[in-house]
């Protein structure tokens, strides 16, 4: 498992405490590697969370707590967020057959992590619906949470059983794996993204399923 969390604004600046407090939530799933990134900015470090880090951050951000499942727990390469051309990528998630899939749409990988395949191919993607189609196509029947930062600072959300929650401010949206003050659980099975136009969301056709994914791939809930 790994954790994710971030920021949409909409009309100020993240509150700081708050902000930390998240990323400390997020971090307790994943010891391993944190970053963040914001304003086309990314930051990423071994060990455990640092919040430190986000003190100054005024713009949308997300964050990544690692738990290390595909590739080496020590390479920095593979710490979220990974950026894949205007996007900054934090996903909590398998994605089977990556490297299968990388050939057939001809990427080129530069890290030993799954969720790059996620990253470049979401790149592509120009409608919501699009996202979810990839999203299903990519991931289908397992588990997911996932953050996506676009160069406008839209912040585009997914999740497919793992745990996210989210808040809406008068300011801004926070989001987090683990539940926090104020918070709820966004809708299962659900592409939403949070923009200057407001919030719009879109269903994911596949629902997680444990069976279908036994003797496949390994996830963690």
């Amino acid at each position: 498992m790994c954790g994710v969390y971030g920021y949409h604004r909409r009309s100020g600046p993240p509150q700081a405490d708050l902000l930390a407090h998240l990323a400390t939530l997020a971090g307790t799933r994943g010891p391993h590697a944190h970053g963040h990134a914001a304003a086309g900015v990314r930051h990423v470090a071994l060990g455990a969370v640092n919040p430190a880090g986000l003190s100054t951050v005024v713009d949308s951000v997300i964050g990544h707590a690692r738990m290390t499942t595909a590739g080496h727990y020590q390479d920095l390469s593979c710490v979220q967020p990974l950026q894949a051309g205007p996007l900054f990528i934090a996903h909590n998630g398998t994605v089977p057959a990556h490297r299968f899939h990388a050939t057939t749409h001809g990427l080129t990988l530069q890290t030993g992590s799954d969720s790059e395949v996620l990253g470049q191919l979401l790149a592509r993607a120009v409608t919501l619906s699009g996202v979810a189609s990839l999203l299903d196509h990519l991931t289908p029947g397992l588990p997911l949470a996932l953050l996506v930062l676009d160069a406008d600072g839209s912040v585009t959300a997914a999740r497919r059983a793992h745990p996210l929650h989210v808040r809406r401010d008068p300011a801004g949206t926070y989001l987090c794996s683990l539940p926090f003050p104020g918070s709820e659980p966004l809708p299962d099975q659900t592409v939403t993204r949070f923009s200057v136009q407001g919030e719009t969301s879109h269903p994911l056709s596949t629902t997680a399923s444990l069976r279908s994914a036994q003797g496949g791939p390994a996830w963690t809930p």
